[in-house]
């Protein structure tokens, strides 16, 4: 019986035990789940805070910046040296006064706060940012000022002063672009049911201003055809290392390449001064959505990183730098008076047709007057000159010519030759009684029939040319009719070298850009034509030089009809109002049948600020670029 009693004992002991065991388990089971709820609530909200977060730094980079635009063209200063900071300090390195840049930007910054509360809190009430069919509560608020949307800054967050970046002094002709900052507080808050999530994140505002050089675009077209209307594709060969812009709308075919910021007004009749017809942000993929436009909105996956795959292929151009689909329309120059009045006053102005305008680097013994070789040291009593010979018409019909021949040096100290063979010599150009020093521009009334540097000692050797423009010179070529290039146009000191090269898997490798202090520069600038390469330019022809052409196009003479002659190899950019052509394409053999191919490299000083000097500007401050940079985040649950 004891033992029975024992037993008995020891079972209703282990029934308890694992009865209590049970209950614990059960106890736990029903926490787990109701914490799997709550951690399931807290997620929640954490990913749509964090999406808030998100569009808010597209919204910075997109609708922001137009905004922002609109207060920088009517409180950036188009007069002083700095658009924020007055004219303290305009020397070359000088950097503008920080009070008065942190005075004018907190202006800027309580201009730009009413336009983005005005967005992301329309009439006080902040937007509920949460995807449809949640019963969710998202939204964002963006602090320049202490006070967003009727709401102050967080706990333990303060806006630092607006503050100067980058950029060189703005002066007469100068395109210099500036970057300034302005300090923001993010705060992004969601809220699903019972849980509450808020992210504030702290960062820089950073947008570049200025009357931007026409020069800092690799490719610029008013109207993105040829002039007879036909479309322009970019294709899979299209590799572009630096910006391009268009007023009008792309259209891509296959994977085109950009290594730089691609922007498109979207305007669908650019005029000359302003859109004339309707703004509809998009593009053109081949074969997609039955030949019309895709609109931004509509892009698919998305608009930063489009792409379309049907029978043609995929449609997927790489935006390396990003693409802006609703960018501001950008006019091109109406008149050349301001290049005209730079060579009358400290220039080389010419009122009739040029026939002949050769540039080139030349080194001469001072003792004999004699060229000499330009060694990278060169000897005591040499000198390094830049020559400019110019041949124009000395009357109306052209039937006789005059030839001038410049030179000046380092110093800018202009010299004209008077006489010939041993009775010439050099004498310093005045004008109004004062001695004149080179402001770099060249200009002509009439048309340009041949431009080019020094010749070829052999015919198909690029290598064998010359430099155009020696080391220091910075020069301008103008004209108001077409401006033909018949030669080699090369720097002494090239900023770059290569071209951008598509490799066997699809990258690309972009080209070297490791000169970047070069100080050598060129612009030509056609206002009323062309500016061509003349049909009988050489194989494989070398420019180094940003051109432009504000009513025409710059493109091959006769392009359709004259023999394959390799590629234009350019150092610079190019500004047209309509896109020329420079060649036909065979798509069986994969090279040109006719004219050139194009193998061009940007010139990443124009980014900087360097441009050739009077080169035509947009006239006007705005901004020309936006980066977002955060630097401190915070989560809170609530």
């Amino acid at each position: 019986m004891r033992q029975r009693g024992i037993a008995l004992v020891i079972a209703l002991a282990t029934v308890l035990v694992v009865s209590g065991i049970g209950t614990l388990l059960f106890l736990r089971t029903l926490g787990e789940i109701r914490h799997s709820g709550q951690d399931q609530g807290i997620v929640q909200t954490l990913m749509l805070a964090r999406g808030a977060a998100n569009a808010g730094g597209t919204f910075l980079s997109t609708t922001a910046r137009d905004r922002l635009s609109v207060i920088v063209r009517a409180t950036a200063s188009t007069t002083d040296c700095w658009a924020y900071g007055g004219s303290n300090n305009c020397q070359t390195g000088g950097q503008p006064d920080p009070v008065a840049v942190a005075q004018a930007l907190a202006t800027v910054a309580t201009q730009f706060q009413t336009q983005v509360d005005n967005y992301l809190c329309p009439n006080g009430a902040p937007r509920n940012l949460s995807p449809s069919g949640l019963n969710a509560t998202v939204t964002l608020r963006v602090h320049f000022t202490p006070s967003a949307c009727g709401q102050s800054l967080p706990p333990n967050t303060r806006l630092a002063e607006g503050r100067f970046v980058e950029g060189a002094p703005r002066g007469v002709g100068s395109g210099a672009s500036q970057t300034y900052v302005l300090p923001f507080v993010m705060v992004a808050e969601a809220r699903l049911g019972p849980y509450r999530r808020n992210i504030v994140l702290q960062g820089e505002y950073r947008f570049t201003v200025g009357r931007a050089s026409f020069a800092r675009w690799a490719l610029f077209t008013n109207v993105h055809t040829l002039p007879n209307g036909t479309d322009v594709w970019f294709t899979d060969r299209t590799l572009f290392d630096g910006p391009v812009h268009t007023n009008s709308h792309f259209r891509f075919y296959r994977q085109p390449w950009f290594g730089g910021e691609v922007t498109s007004a979207g305007c669908t009749n650019p005029g000359d001064s302003s859109c004339s017809g309707q703004t509809r942000p998009g593009a053109y993929f081949y074969g997609v959505n039955g030949g019309n436009l895709v609109r931004a909105s509509d892009m698919q996956p998305s608009a930063s990183a489009p792409s379309y795959t049907n029978t043609y292929g995929t449609h997927a151009p790489q935006f390396t730098a990003g693409v802006d689909w609703g960018a501001p329309f950008i006019p091109l120059p109406q008149n050349n008076q301001e290049q005209k009045g730079a060579a009358q006053a400290a220039g080389l102005y010419f009122q009739r047709t040029i026939t002949s305008l050769r540039l080139s680097r030349k080194c001469v013994n001072e003792t004999t007057g004699l060229e000499v070789p330009c060694s990278l040291s060169l000897p005591v009593g040499v000198t390094k000159y830049q020559y400019i010979e110019v041949t124009y018409c000395a009357n109306r019909n052209c039937t006789d010519t005059n030839t001038e021949t410049y030179r000046y040096g380092e110093d800018r100290k202009l010299y004209q030759k008077v006489g010939q063979g041993q009775n010439a010599s050099w004498q310093v150009v005045q004008r109004q009684g004062s001695e004149v020093y080179f402001n770099g521009v060249i200009f002509t009334d009439g048309a340009i029939q041949s431009l080019k540097g020094p010749d070829r000692t052999g015919p198909n050797d690029p290598n064998t040319a010359g430099p155009a423009l020696a080391e220091f010179a910075q020069i301008t070529v103008a004209a108001s009719g077409t401006i033909q290039i018949a030669g080699d146009l090369k720097y002494e000191t090239p900023p770059c070298s290569g071209v951008p090269t598509r490799n066997p898997d699809g990258t690309v490798t972009p080209a070297t850009c490791d000169n970047l202090t070069a100080r050598n520069v060129l612009g030509v600038y056609s206002q009323d034509g062309d500016v061509l390469i003349d049909e009988s330019a050489p194989r494989d022809l070398h420019i180094h030089a940003s051109l432009m052409s504000a009513k025409g196009v710059v493109a091959v003479e006769n392009y359709n009809t004259i023999p394959e002659k390799g590629s234009v190899y350019l150092i610079g950019g190019i500004i047209e109002k309509y896109y020329g052509a420079f060649g036909t394409f065979n798509a069986q053999t994969g090279r040109n049948s006719t004219g050139y191919g194009r193998a061009f490299t940007y010139d990443r000083r124009f980014l900087q600020g360097v441009a050739p000097p009077f080169f035509p500007t947009t006239g006007q401050d705005q901004v020309i670029g936006v980066a977002v940079f955060s630097y401190g985040q915070r989560e809170q649950v609530y």
